[in-house]
């Protein structure tokens, strides 16, 4: 079994931050719109995606260099590994933001909710389902 993982970007994205920092912490944090250009050749994979009001966007953080294994937050918050939390340098860098559809113009989606910076590659798309994804019981100790 080989380990070899070949992705190609199904379109990118773009938000108008050039640099990282310029980001905010996370998709929730950015009700400006955006775009999802998506690629001619998959044109037609948007068929019906107006649908849904929500769409998962994973992406590749192409600005991660791929090495952490431990986050130092800021402030008083306790040391994590990166599969503990959301920090884009990861070992695999692949992002995940949960985006309100506003309309589509063909091949581009007008989204709010994104946190990268322009032309972040776009690997796949899929609709929340609010049945399926929301998970009421969910907690995360870091936040109250």
């Amino acid at each position: 079994m080989s380990s070899s993982i070949s992705l190609n970007p199904v379109g990118f994205i773009r938000t108008g931050f050039s640099e990282v920092r310029q980001c905010p912490k996370s998709s929730r944090r950015n009700p400006d719109q955006c775009q999802l250009e998506i690629s001619s050749p998959y044109a037609d994979a948007l068929l019906n995606i107006t649908m849904a009001s929500h769409l998962w966007v994973l992406y590749w953080l192409h600005h991660s260099d791929g090495t952490a294994l431990i986050r130092r937050p800021r402030g008083d918050e306790a040391a994590r590994g990166v599969f503990a939390s959301r920090s884009p340098n990861r070992p695999n860098p692949i992002g995940l933001s949960a985006v309100e559809l506003i309309r589509r113009d063909g091949n581009v989606l007008m989204v709010s909710g994104m946190d990268c910076v322009d032309g972040t590659p776009i690997l796949d798309l899929k609709p929340y389902v609010p049945i399926e994804d929301h998970q009421p019981t969910a907690q995360i100790a870091w936040q109250p």
